[in-house]
């Protein structure tokens, strides 16, 4: 009885030492995998601030824009009111000399 209780004891030591290589070869995929997976997440990091110093130089590129827009449509207002004024001053010279020549 003890010869056959030390061949299951082996077979149980034999089983656990394949299970704990198995367990070992899976947790180093595992770790491979994280390492992997730390990678890409360092690589999507930098994008996402290449991506955002990009958005920085859009936006800053568009107020810029909008103030010369901005600046544009105030030179354009002091000239329309200019035009204005004038087209008023001539229309009262014209008015004026109508009123001389009756």
């Amino acid at each position: 009885m003890s010869e056959e209780l030390l061949q299951q004891l082996i077979h149980m030591v034999g089983e656990n030492n394949r299970i704990v290589k198995e367990v070992q070869q899976e947790l180093r995929e595992f770790k491979a995998e994280m390492y992997e997976f730390k990678a890409e997440m360092y690589e999507f990091k930098a994008e996402m601030y290449t991506f955002r110093d990009e958005m920085y130089e859009f936006r800053d590129d568009a107020i810029s824009r909008l103030e010369r827009l901005e600046r544009q449509d105030k030179l354009i207002e002091a000239d329309l009111d200019l035009l204005h004024k004038k087209v008023s001053d001539h229309e009262r010279e014209i008015n004026r000399i109508k009123q001389v020549g009756q």
